[in-house]
């Protein structure tokens, strides 16, 4: 049995925190669908990381659970009150931040089996972590705008209508009614073994939390956060509880990393009637929406067509953008009201060929519209 106990533990150290493979996730947003799916949304630099031996950073967690092993071995090969003692005191060395109740079952342990599935209980609850709030973007619980963005999940616990009656893609998303439980980043294998951590928000009745707790899985599926380190997070509460939690499978990362979320996030704080997002794709794939998937938001598209200039138009404004590498576009900042969409050649406007469109389209307030225009394919192509 010591034998046994010790391998696992190092094995949890030495694996654990560098993923092996990515997480499988069921389901995959992009940054206007995330917001929308997610409970909480905040900017936060990382204070404190709890049990800090799980963190991939800290370079001495490998010694404490050694001393953690020796220490179980001797209670398991001499047992008495003092070696059980011992073994507490180094548990609560480990997990300084023991949640009150673990700390009852703790000191009700009689034998060091107790202590040791006590500890196997709490690494199943993964690492907890506490970010001061930098900006605020978005609390479920503090939200009384009816107009909540699309896909955001209402208190009544349904999706909100879907934006953009062309997007067929969005509309099978809205009748799906495990979107918000898809969207909470962790495949259905993780969360059958708890690992479909938690967070708990600090208890305040403010407007402006100052932090919150967030939980995070160890492993594959566990985001690597750093002490003293800023990230972007979206977080999810545990149904019936007060927890939040976060994974790989969200958007939560350095805040470095964050570029085109800030600026979709900027509008949503600052301009809410303002705040709509369009993203599409140029192609000449007429096979495109084979590869439609509505849980996974793509981020490419076969065949696509590069540099082509997208022509966004309303009664009240004109636009333009230009599809990328993976015939991608973007349009931030809009209104609710009706569209045009066309895509036109490179040289546009020198050269006024069109590809594809105009394309009517639909954008509700704060809505998440997508739009894929069918571009032809060249001569001998």
């Amino acid at each position: 049995m010591v034998v046994r106990v010790f391998c696992v533990l190092c094995f949890l150290i030495s694996v654990a925190p560098w993923p092996l493979r990515a997480c499988k996730c069921d389901a995959t947003f992009s940054a206007c669908h995330e917001t929308g799916a997610s409970d909480l949304v905040f900017i936060g630099t990382v204070e404190s990381i709890e049990p800090i031996f799980l963190s991939r950073w800290n370079l001495t967690g490998r010694s404490s659970v050694r001393s953690l092993n020796d220490v179980y071995s001797d209670a398991q090969q001499h047992p008495s009150a003092a070696t059980l003692n011992r073994l507490k005191e180094e548990y609560l060395k480990i997990f300084p931040g023991l949640p009150a109740g673990d700390k009852r079952k703790l000191a009700a342990a009689n034998n060091a089996q107790a202590v040791n599935s006590l500890f196997y209980s709490t690494m199943d609850q993964g690492m907890r972590v506490r970010l001061k709030v930098k900006t605020l973007f978005k609390h479920a619980d503090q939200d009384d705008d009816d107009d909540v963005p699309q896909k955001a999940v209402k208190k009544d616990g349904k999706p909100s209508k879907t934006a953009g009656p062309t997007n067929q893609k969005a509309k099978k998303d809205d009748d799906d009614d495990d979107r918000k439980k898809q969207k909470k980043g962790v495949n259905k294998d993780v969360t059958k073994d708890s690992s479909a951590i938690k967070a708990k928000p600090d208890d305040r009745d403010s407007k402006d939390e100052d932090s919150f707790e967030i939980w995070t899985a160890f492993g594959d599926c566990g985001i690597d956060f750093q002490a003293g380190e800023t990230y972007l997070v979206y977080a999810n509460s545990d149904e019936g509880t007060d927890y939040l939690f976060t994974s790989s499978c969200t958007r939560t990362r350095r805040l470095s990393d964050s570029g085109e979320d800030l600026a979709y996030l900027f509008f949503y704080k600052n301009h809410p009637e303002e705040s709509a997002r369009l993203e599409g794709f140029v192609t000449t794939n007429a096979k495109y929406k084979l590869d439609s998937d509505p849980l996974h938001n793509p981020s490419s598209i076969a065949s696509p067509v590069v540099g082509s200039v997208v022509e966004l138009q309303s009664d009240r404004i004109t636009r333009y953008a230009e599809s990328d590498r993976d015939g991608r576009f973007l349009f931030d900042g809009l209104r609710k009201g009706r569209y045009n969409v066309s895509a036109f050649v490179k040289g546009y406007p020198q050269d006024p060929q069109l590809l594809a469109g105009p394309e009517p389209l639909e954008i509700e307030n704060k809505g998440c519209a997508i739009q894929v225009l069918l571009a032809p394919k060249k001569d001998g192509n």
